[in-house]
């Protein structure tokens, strides 16, 4: 059974001088939500990346429950990942859920269930055809959802896909706040026992993490809980109490 996905000073580099992740250690335990945040251009992507399988290290090494040698095809088949730039299919509401998992066929309970778990059903049984309403408009029919409600839905489609990692890169970008609080306020119970990635600049649902990795230039330059950060008054605090600042202003 997974125990961990395990990055051990792992570094990675596109090829064009320089390293984009450089010596980067970390773990993602079983059934644990760890956030990793930095500004941009800190190699967050590119760790989610790592660890998913879709870009194998440079150097160092990956392991999954202590398996170094497992290859980046049977990664890719056990991490699910829902990254900022999704993808809007032209297709029903229950298929652009669906899709995530292409065998076996789709099972509707299953689907709904998903949307259930991030609180989109109530949308999408209330489009025309419900779930099996045509999405977007470039086909010249169907319905459309808010930025808000897509995203929720590509949150769905990551969920239906039974994988035991979730790697999920801004989730909420396009949420408004409550939304998103409503969203972390569970997290657990919507992963149902699954481990998790979490990159995000929201530090509201960043605190809610187990454990956090802080990133800078492409290394990891602080990690501990967000009690821990905070009264370090490192790099975590300074980028939280921005933050905080900003909402109290």
């Amino acid at each position: 059974m997974q125990e961990a996905l395990v990055l051990e000073r792992v570094s990675f580099s596109y090829g064009r001088g320089g390293f984009a992740v450089n010596d980067v250690s970390m773990t993602i335990p079983k059934g644990q939500v760890i956030a990793v945040v930095g500004e941009n251009g800190s190699g967050k992507s590119t760790v989610a990346k790592i660890l998913s399988g879709l870009y194998d290290p440079s150097a160092g090494m990956r392991s999954w429950d202590g398996d170094c040698a497992i290859s980046a095809r049977d990664l890719r088949a056990s991490v699910t990942v829902l990254f900022q730039d999704f993808i809007r299919y032209q297709m029903t509401a229950a298929d652009n859920i669906a899709i995530a998992q292409t065998t076996p066929p789709p099972e509707s309970r299953s689907v709904k269930e998903a949307a259930r778990a991030v609180g989109i059903d109530s949308a999408l049984r209330s489009l025309p055809e419900g779930y099996d309403t045509l999405l977007g408009f470039d086909l010249g029919e169907g319905s459309d959802l808010s930025g808000g409600q897509w995203q929720r839905l590509a949150l769905a489609r990551a969920l239906y896909r039974d994988a035991p990692v979730v790697i999920l890169d801004e989730p909420t970008a396009a949420m408004d706040p409550r939304a998103e609080q409503a969203l972390f306020a569970d997290v657990r119970q919507i992963l149902r026992g699954r481990s998790a990635l979490l990159i995000s600049h929201r530090y509201s649902s960043v605190r809610l993490a187990d454990y956090i990795y802080v990133m800078a230039g492409g290394r990891v330059v602080e990690e501990g809980t967000h009690d821990e950060l905070v009264s370090r008054g490192g790099k975590y605090a300074e980028l939280y109490e921005l933050q905080a600042a900003a909402y109290l202003r």
